[in-house]
């Protein structure tokens, strides 16, 4: 989730400017583009451009497009989407900690903005 709100939330949700590209971290959105979805050209803009570049500029824009051409918002969304589920389903038989302690804990995280 932060990586993927570093990447795509304005600087005024989420509270500062996201680094992860300039900073090369190998997040969950660089790791789904780099080592499943792009191809060899795309790879080779990766290497160009990620962590050589500083934010808010074209490059790190580009690094973004390619982001969204590689459909990783929407990658990004059923995968939360089909965590939640995962974890509702739990509910049941959940036993090591209460279900209004875990409950809680998703109502903040799930499909949070900032």
């Amino acid at each position: 989730q932060d990586d993927y709100l570093d990447c795509y939330a304005t600087p005024e949700q989420l509270g500062k400017i996201g680094t992860d590209i300039q900073d090369k971290k190998c997040g969950w959105l660089f790791a789904q583009a780099y080592h499943s979805l792009a191809n060899r050209e795309q790879i080779a803009i990766f290497d160009k451009l990620y962590g050589k570049c500083k934010v808010q500029t074209p490059e790190e824009q580009q690094i973004k497009d390619l982001y969204t051409a590689l459909k990783l918002p929407e990658i990004y969304k059923k995968y939360e989407e089909d965590s939640y589920s995962k974890i509702m389903k739990l509910k049941d038989n959940l036993k090591q900690v209460p279900w209004a302690v875990m409950e809680s804990f998703l109502k903040k995280i799930y499909k949070r903005q900032k």
